[in-house]
């Protein structure tokens, strides 16, 4: 009898070790914070105006901008001022690529619909951004291949807020 009592006791000993090892797993594997989906960086285009021919604005139509403000934990806008493109372009989209603190946004429009361009402002959201050193660029479908990319390098720790612009002297630009 005792052997059997001897016995059940070592596996009720098993039973609750072998649970509290799962447990510790299981919490271990919540909480690390690297693999989480949800902590990867990821962006959208969030809105954009209409063509701007006949709105007076703040930026030269001459400059090409992104502005950009990080709330200092994990969302990042930019907005793309003064982006060219067709009149009729019908949506506009964008590819937002994170990667190795680079941020590449790609513009595309669905058509070319009109037989004139003009400039969009257009908004982006980036979620999960960790304060640091980014370089951005933004691929234009209009710009010129002899004209400078918009691109540049922000510092989110040091500077959470700011514009980058680089000058557009054709066509929707300048105008």
């Amino acid at each position: 009898m005792r052997n059997k009592i001897e016995e059940l006791g070592t596996m009720h000993y098993m039973l609750i070790t072998l649970a509290l090892v799962a447990l510790i797993t299981f919490i271990l594997s919540c909480s690390s914070s690297g693999n989480n989906p949800q902590d990867t960086p990821e962006g959208t285009l969030v809105k954009y105006s209409e063509c701007k021919s006949n709105i007076l604005d703040s930026t030269s139509n001459s400059k090409d901008c992104i502005e950009y403000q990080y709330d200092s934990i994990s969302i990042l806008t930019l907005k793309h001022v003064n982006a060219g493109f067709n009149c009729c372009p019908g949506k506009i989209t964008a590819s937002i690529e994170i990667n190795n603190g680079t941020i590449i946004i790609k513009e595309k429009e669905q058509a070319v619909g009109c037989h004139c361009d003009c400039l969009y402002d257009i908004d982006y959201r980036l979620n999960n951004v960790t304060p640091g050193m980014y370089h951005i660029v933004i691929i234009e479908p209009y710009k010129l291949n002899e004209e400078p990319l918009l691109e540049f390098d922000m510092d989110l720790n040091s500077y959470p807020s700011g514009s980058f612009c680089v000058d557009r002297w054709h066509y929707p630009w300048a105008v």
